[in-house]
């Protein structure tokens, strides 16, 4: 289809009100074969109302959704729901009740999701088939199409399962850490399994990967040094918000509240590509999350253009990094340690903070600085997931032994046979049957009880 056509087809789908303007008109040029035209229409009037259509070449429907709600209470039958979605579908794609398995559904709140997905060995392919949300009342919400997957070969002889066993739990080690459990406020101290990052191949014609096991959890890094000038700095500088920079706009995240920050006037958009949208939006601008109980600072990200500043050496850069953490966590020696820093792609300094205490790491406890050379300011920050300081509330000594622990995961683990998407080089998408570790994601070092999966 050429883009007008496309863009035609992609209203009739999205049933897009006529006073609402086009803001997103985006045609992937790369390949021929596989272009995608993309979509987004808002109210002008209420710009949280948009819907989204994204349309192949051919004009199938890939991706749909809109945040616009029908104003009705009425709540229909789940069978009558399944019915709608499946019409939707068919509509789009005609071959979905062939091709296609209903694989589940998922309550997400006042929606509810059915997911349908192609079948092997009585085992779904990963990204094939499509998923769709709806209201209770029925309304289309979400549609998501991945196709019918690629090429899955069945092994012409099983690697034993035992002997996938054996592989893991040769390999296995556990590490007492401290992570935050489902959602929960406050971290636990819990024993957490460190295994090899893949899956094992279930065809004996097949290699296994001689992967080292790297975990960020078990990289003990080394103290924080001391800060060595104690003069006050002020964080936001440091991000190069000035004085003459507004606040463009705030949104509630929850527990934080994220603000936007632009230096000059907002430019005039290229054109109404997504690139040119994003260029828009995000050019001279801070963004920022901060805590709304304690007003920390969570996260930032500059599109600062670099201008004023000097270059700084790497060890400059670190120098600027550990004076960012410090005046965000003064006792920062206490709780942190520093890992090896990594140059980026684009030659800025990624500095790596892990939170320790007593000896004990945190699960995903970290904070990243990254500073640019260029300037000697800070381009980006994200905090660890709770403040260090909480840490001290918790008993760091484990009334489950590691012996204790080790016998509880032993007795549930299992691996079990699952598709895993394969991309060999120069070939199209594949399919490779694996044996795939299923195992109890932490054991409890205060209460003698397995988590159940």
């Amino acid at each position: 289809m050429v883009n007008k056509q496309l863009k035609k087809k992609a209203q009739e789908i999205g049933n897009v009100p006529p006073h609402y303007e086009l803001e997103i008109e985006d045609y992937d040029q790369k390949q021929k074969k596989k272009r995608q035209a993309y979509f987004i229409w808002k109210d002008p009037e209420n710009p949280e109302k948009h819907i989204t259509v994204e349309l192949g070449n051919d004009g199938a429907l890939l991706t749909f959704s809109t945040t616009v709600r029908s104003e009705t209470d009425k709540k229909l039958p789940e069978a009558e729901l399944k019915l709608t979605a499946l019409q939707f579908a068919a509509a789009n794609h005609p071959n979905t009740f062939m091709n296609f398995h209903f694989q589940g559904k998922e309550e997400r709140g006042q929606h509810i999701r059915f997911i349908y997905t192609k079948m092997e060995l009585g085992l779904p392919l990963p990204n094939s088939g499509f998923l769709i949300e709806m209201t209770k009342s029925g309304q289309i919400v979400h549609f998501l199409y991945y196709g019918e997957g690629y090429k899955a070969e069945v092994p012409k002889e099983f690697v034993a399962k035992e002997k996938v066993v054996s592989h893991y739990l040769n390999t296995m080690s556990l590490q007492l850490m401290y992570d935050v459990i489902d959602g929960e406020q406050t971290p636990r101290l819990v024993y957490e399994p460190i295994l090899p990052g893949y899956s094992y191949p279930a065809d004996v014609d097949d290699i296994v990967p001689d992967q080292h096991i790297a975990d960020e959890r078990i990289e003990n890094g080394t103290p924080l040094p001391p800060l060595q000038n104690n003069e006050q700095i002020d964080i936001y500088a440091m991000l190069g918000l000035t004085s003459d920079m507004q606040k463009v706009s705030e949104r509630d995240f929850g527990e934080e509240i994220g603000s936007t920050w632009r230096k000059g006037n907002t430019p005039e958009r290229k054109d109404l590509s997504i690139g040119s949208y994003f260029e828009t939006r995000n050019k001279n601008t801070i963004k920022m999350k901060t805590d709304k109980r304690t007003g920390k600072l969570k996260a930032a990200i500059s599109f600062i253009d670099p201008q004023n500043g000097r270059p700084c050496s790497t060890e400059e850069c670190q120098r600027a990094a550990l004076q960012f953490l410090y005046a965000l966590y003064p006792r920062a020696a206490e709780f942190f340690r520093v890992n090896p820093v990594r140059i980026d792609d684009r030659g800025r300094v990624r500095n790596h903070f892990s939170v320790w205490y007593k000896g004990v790491p945190l699960r995903f406890g970290a904070a990243r600085i990254i500073v640019n050379p260029e300037t000697g300011m800070i381009d980006a920050f994200m905090a660890p997931d709770i403040d260090p300081e909480q840490l001290e509330t918790i008993n760091h000594r484990p009334d489950v032994s590691a012996e204790e622990a080790r016998e509880t995961f032993l007795a549930a683990f299992d691996v079990k046979l699952k598709w895993q998407p394969d991309f060999p080089t120069g070939i199209d998408q594949q399919y490779k049957l694996v044996y795939h570790p299923v195992y109890p994601p932490y054991i409890d070092a205060h209460i003698r009880k397995k988590k159940r999966l």
